[in-house]
């Protein structure tokens, strides 16, 4: 993953429009590569290549297992470090594809690091992979966006060393998330009303067998 945020970060701008075609058109390969181009108005050389032409996949993979906001997210903390913020800002507010709430959390990325912590992949423990599989097993359990994670409260260690930290929004949805010792976001979920004992029981099972 780590590898594939700075090789897109390296497209720079012609890079996000690939992602955002890709995630609104369903297309891969050539015909993303396209429609990028017809977006932008620009040569093929902005998005040409055999490299580019393999990124596709993997960035159609990525879109699958993170979804695009986490993704762009991403990529705009690897890009902050090396462009403009002034450069970075105007081309979030040029993109037509999103709408005004994504790019305002865009913006937060580029300027207060928003969610930066909470994007890059971390190299987890078995014990840390165990729970979070107990977690997915939750019925109804959902990906929670790391914008929560900030909201939560610790309620146990692990003995690997990962937290695994709880959070009840304004609506009483139950959210869950396993920080690692740094306190970065591994793993966030959600359950529905109905399923909140099924979360609870989860973590209880957590708690006796792996705190």
């Amino acid at each position: 993953m780590d590898e594939l945020i700075k090789k897109i970060a390296g497209l720079g701008f012609p890079g996000i429009i690939l992602i955002a075609v890709m995630a609104s058109t369903g297309l891969t390969g050539a015909a993303a590569i396209t429609a990028a181009l017809a977006f932008l108005g620009g040569p093929a050389g902005m998005l040409g290549g055999i490299t580019v032409l393999g990124l596709t996949g993997l960035i159609a993979d990525a879109l699958t297992n993170v979804g695009l906001e986490e993704l762009l997210t991403a990529v705009y903390c690897q890009r902050r470090q090396s462009e403009p913020q002034g450069k970075l800002l105007e081309e979030i507010n040029f993109l037509s594809l999103f709408d005004g709430d994504l790019k305002e959390r865009l913006k937060a990325t580029v300027t207060d690091v928003c969610g930066c912590n909470t994007i890059v992949a971390q190299a987890i423990t078995d014990d840390t992979e165990e729970v979070i599989a107990i977690l997915e097993y939750v019925p109804g359990m959902t990906r929670a966006h790391h914008r929560d994670f900030k909201s939560s409260n610790p309620v146990m260690r692990l003995r690997d060393g990962s937290v695994v930290k709880t959070w009840k929004n304004p609506f009483g949805v139950d959210h869950v998330f396993i920080a690692d010792r740094n306190d970065n976001m591994i793993y966030g979920g959600f359950v529905g009303w109905i399923h909140s004992d099924g979360l609870n029981a989860a973590i209880a099972r957590i708690r006796r067998n792996y705190a």
